[in-house]
């Protein structure tokens, strides 16, 4: 009996190649993290400021620290006026929360299918989220079904990049406009994304994030950023980020309930160092990627998710296909995980259940009358209906969706063409994993 070709049953992997490694780094790094340890300053501020007000004067000043240098270098290279950084994306989301006003009971519109701290940001302000369903074409926020979730208790939008790619922020932008939203983007994976006409990630909303933590293509372990080119928004988030504090107040005068979320020297000069690189990668990724598609275009049943189609550099944080198990004779998604990780290619399903499903949901108490989320309403929003609402989103977890890091298209040629191999090899043997 002839052996199978299938790695998974003993055959040669189709991969053979060294994968990437991540985080990629080289002298210009350790200089400028050697250099901020020598210099002893390794917070914002230098030994002497903490009697001084603030302790940043404002655009029109020198930068005095490698965080303040990072924060104009990132909004310049966005095109937005303003930056500030802090200590994690996660952070960056509920500072925007705070600064936009949101308070108990109110609402927010946004995606079930991306990380839990779009969501926890509005439920930590007491207000809540409401989930609108994906466009199945793109995994991200599907603007047609915006509206009919908008209420009287709808104080803004919080769409997410996912995947680094663009949701239709044109017509998110147009809804929000027409009907007094704020518009908060969660551009957490987007970090260089351009539309046509110069328009970046980052600069449509009153503000948005961005996350910086060791997974991301601008990685510098943990960290964050929120941009903004409202002059009274960047204030408040600095004050916020800065311990209650603002611009003019003494060091131990506090204005507002805020955090201690200022990022440290360390990261500050990684991330300038970093962000040095990030355009070369980013369009590397987008070649490799673009090959890696070609390849693969004649596979039945496996669907890269649709990009944007008006942008002009992408971050492809990850890479996403959609899988259809009819077209595979009913081979279950994780069956066809399972044949391509023992190819060599690092491919898996994701979330396998969206926001509204987490445990957190049943364990939140959203509707006694002493609940926090109760607060101006007359009843209270069961998060058990949304697994109808949103069907996209089930099915994307549960069956369809297929993701990819970032990270397996930094590498050649050659290695894409052996990842677009194993799909290919999976494809022509599929029938031995039924």
């Amino acid at each position: 009996m002839k052996m199978s070709e299938l790695a998974l049953f003993g055959g040669p992997a189709a991969v053979s190649l060294a994968l990437p490694k991540w985080p990629i780094w080289d002298d210009d790094d350790r200089k400028a993290l050697g250099d901020t340890l020598e210099s002893g300053n390794w917070w914002m501020y230098a030994a002497g400021e903490v009697d001084e007000v603030g302790a940043d004067g404002g655009d029109e000043t020198p930068a005095r620290s490698q965080v303040e240098q990072f924060e104009r270098e990132y909004a310049a290279a966005h095109r937005v006026k303003h930056a500030i950084a802090v200590t994690s994306g996660s952070t960056a989301l509920e500072i925007c929360a705070r600064a936009i006003g949101l308070k108990p009971g109110d609402e927010v519109i946004t995606t079930p299918y991306t990380f839990i701290a779009t969501s926890t940001c509005i439920l930590n302000a007491g207000a809540l989220p409401v989930y609108v369903d994906i466009d199945p074409e793109t995994y991200n926020i599907d603007p047609a079904q915006i509206e009919a979730a908008i209420t009287d208790r709808t104080r803004a939008i919080l769409p997410v990049y996912f995947a680094g790619e663009f949701a239709d922020i044109e017509a998110i932008s147009d809804i929000a406009s027409r009907h007094g939203l704020k518009i908060i983007e969660d551009a957490a994976q987007s970090p260089g994304a351009c539309l046509e006409g110069d328009r970046y990630a980052g600069s449509f909303g009153d503000a948005a994030i961005f996350s910086f933590q060791a997974s991301k293509t601008l990685n510098s372990g943990e960290g964050g950023v929120i941009l903004t080119n409202s002059d009274d928004f960047a204030n408040k988030a600095w004050g916020l980020r800065h311990c209650g504090r603002t611009k003019e107040s003494l060091w131990y005068e506090h204005h507002d309930l805020g955090w201690n979320a200022r990022m440290t020297e360390f990261c500050g000069a990684l991330l300038r160092t970093q962000l040095q690189k990030l355009s070369a990668q980013n369009e590397k990724r987008m070649a490799n990627v673009n090959h890696f598609f070609d390849r693969l275009s004649e596979i039945e049943g496996l669907v890269p998710a649709q990009l944007h189609p008006r942008a002009t550099q992408r971050s492809h944080y990850l890479v996403i296909m959609r899988y259809d198990a009819a077209a595979w004779d009913g081979l279950p998604r994780e069956r066809f995980l399972e044949a391509l990780s023992a190819e060599g290619v690092a491919a898996i399903a994701g979330y396998t259940f969206p926001s509204f499903e987490n445990p957190l949901f049943a364990n939140l108490d959203f509707s006694s009358p002493d609940s926090v989320y109760m607060t101006g309403r007359s009843s209270p929003i069961d998060y058990g209906t949304f697994e109808a609402k949103c069907p996209n989103a089930m099915r994307a977890c549960r069956e369809e969706a297929v993701w990819m890091m970032h990270t397996l298209f930094l590498g050649e040629a050659d290695l894409v063409d052996q990842i677009a191999d194993a799909f290919l090899k999976v494809r022509k043997h599929y029938r031995e994993l039924l």
